[in-house]
């Protein structure tokens, strides 16, 4: 859920029977264009439960983008590990594409992989340093780490300063880190500007927000400030009479 605070922004052997998992197929050289349906017509054919056979590709003739599509089909089917594999193969191929490394390390940080998320955003970081949104991508691989929270907070304020009109959602993040830092008052201070400040149209992100600041005021020791946050996190939801 915490990553909603974010604004920013895939096979092995000799010709084999095909009946299980150790079977094995090779390639035929079809035009590299045709690569992407037949990969993703594979796939969808399989029956359910079937595993996937191991595929040699001699030569792969996808380019970077090809791959970063393959990737975003198979995570739109749900099939995550696929979706991963085929990023990893889009950035082996050109180690300079943002979009790539972005979408690795989102897709890694929602199946919990923060090691990989870790990797991917500060090689995006290197290449592309005035993205705040990234930083503040990675700032969220630490807090849910529980890891370099003095780095973490540094990226924020970096973010806070590359892109000042995304200062609420960062603002959040912020307030998160502190709390989790144990400076509940500057983290009550921080979540209140971000809830005054969010976008009143995004009722989910608010709704996340109010939640940290709810706890961020438990925290405190403050009864009323936390009351009123789960107040105004119920009433985000609330049909009206």
């Amino acid at each position: 859920g915490e990553m909603a605070t974010r604004r920013i922004l895939d096979a092995r052997g000799q010709a084999g029977d095909g009946r299980g998992e150790g079977s094995t197929m090779r390639l035929i050289a079809f035009k590299p264009a045709l690569w992407p349906v037949l990969l993703f017509l594979a796939s969808s054919l399989l029956p359910a439960g079937c595993s996937v056979p191991r595929v040699i590709i001699l030569h792969d003739p996808l380019t970077a983008e090809d791959h970063e599509q393959l990737g975003r089909i198979y995570e739109g089917q749900g099939k995550s590990d696929l979706a991963v594999v085929q990023y990893q193969e889009a950035v082996k191929k050109d180690r300079k594409r943002v979009s790539s490394l972005l979408l690795l390390g989102d897709l890694s940080f929602r199946i919990s992989d923060y090691v990989q998320a870790e990797s991917a955003y500060r090689q995006a970081i290197d290449l592309d340093p005035g993205n705040g949104d990234v930083r503040n991508n990675l700032a969220w691989v630490y807090i849910r780490t529980g890891r370099k929270l003095e780095i973490a907070t540094e990226h924020v304020i970096e973010a806070m300063k590359l892109n000042p009109a995304h200062r609420p959602f960062y603002l959040d993040t912020l307030g998160v880190i502190l709390l989790k830092q144990g400076n509940a008052g500057d983290a009550v201070t921080a979540l209140k500007e971000a809830v005054a400040t969010l976008p009143g149209d995004d009722r989910e992100l608010l709704s996340q927000a109010q939640g940290h600041l709810a706890d961020a005021c438990r925290a405190a020791g403050n009864d009323g400030c936390y009351y009123e946050a789960v107040k105004h996190q119920r009433d985000l939801f609330r049909k009206p009479d």
